[in-house]
């Protein structure tokens, strides 16, 4: 009797979805479960912007560091752009597809611009706003290895010698002789540089994965840092930062300039010097020393390495403790 009390244009509906049905063998009340389970359900989830927005703030009362929920942020901004009023639970695998297979990008961005869409969709089932994560569906590219850019020992000298005329020659210099990341030096404060005990103390909250470790200060490395050691004290100051490490590129003429070049560096002539992959992986803070091996090892030869190692201030400072051995 319900089936015939439905209104005309009812029973023509039903006859025209189970029409549509009949070439897959399923019957309306098993479309109708699949459509209020998978689809229903999610109607009410917010939109992918205000997903994205819920999850930076999450990540901001949760403390993560600045360059964390920067890149979060960025990472997930053509996101937003392209299907932000829309709901996770209606973007499909091949527009998703579509989405990271922009010509424009490079391998490596578009594999990075998937983990943050994997990290957006994770959330999402965590608060109940979508099924499964389709990220796990996508094939990713696989980025070119390229080697490491690093300074040469005379673009290396170019970079010191113009370092103190924008206040940055610790910045360079723990770069390059200590392999310190450059938001770690920012982040570094001179009560963890231990020049009596040759010791760099990178504490859990400046270190990048959180993890403590001690960097031993080498001669070279003591030599250049000298005189401007003091109790405490930010070792970089953020004050147009930005700007005076453009000025410092444009003085020292050294052209392209290598991006992450010091720690590169660092990595690349230690190693040639020393030999000793696990020894510069743990002072670099690298997790595991056959990646680093892989990445720096016969970018430079020994002799490059000791005219790295060799590079000293014009004039040597009076307070530089000696060592028995240099390291570096």
């Amino acid at each position: 009797m319900a089936a015939f009390s439905l209104a005309t244009e009812t029973r023509a509906e039903a006859a025209k979805c189970l029409e549509l049905l009949k070439p897959y063998g399923a019957g309306l009340t098993e479309a109708v479960q699949y459509y209020v389970e998978h689809v229903l359900r999610f109607r009410n989830a917010p939109t992918v912007a205000e997903i994205i927005q819920r999850m930076v703030n999450d990540a901001k009362s949760l403390r993560r560091r600045e360059q964390t929920v920067k890149e979060l942020r960025n990472r997930l901004s053509r996101l937003t752009a392209q299907f932000g009023m829309r709901r996770l639970s209606t973007i499909t695998l091949p527009e998703l597809e579509g989405y990271l297979s922009n010509p424009d990008l490079s391998a490596r961005t578009q594999v990075n611009d998937a983990v943050k869409m994997s990290q957006l969709y994770n959330y999402a089932i965590r608060h109940g706003w979508a099924e499964s994560n389709l990220t796990d569906r996508l094939a990713r590219p696989t980025p070119e290895d390229k080697e490491p850019a690093i300074f040469k020992p005379e673009q290396a000298a170019k970079a010191l010698e113009h370092a103190p005329e924008f206040d940055l020659l610790p910045y360079v210099a723990l770069g390059l002789f200590a392999g310190l990341r450059p938001t770690e030096t920012q982040r570094l404060d001179w009560s963890a540089v231990r020049m009596g005990e040759r010791s760099i103390i990178i504490g859990a909250e400046v270190a990048k994965k959180r993890t403590r470790r001690v960097v031993e200060i080498s001669d070279t490395l003591a030599a250049w840092l000298a005189p401007y050691t003091k109790e405490r004290g930010p070792i970089v100051d953020q004050v147009n930062f930005r700007k005076r490490l453009d000025a410092l590129r444009m003085a020292t003429k050294v052209e392209p300039w290598p991006a992450n070049g010091f720690r590169h560096s660092f990595g690349s002539y230690h190693l040639a010097a020393y030999g000793d992959a696990i020894k510069t992986a743990g002072l670099m803070g690298h997790r595991d020393p056959g990646v680093l091996h892989n990445h720096y090892k016969a970018l430079v030869t020994k002799t490059e390495a000791e005219r790295f190692w060799a590079l000293r201030p014009a004039t040597p400072a009076a307070n530089v403790i000696p060592m028995k051995q240099a390291a570096g």
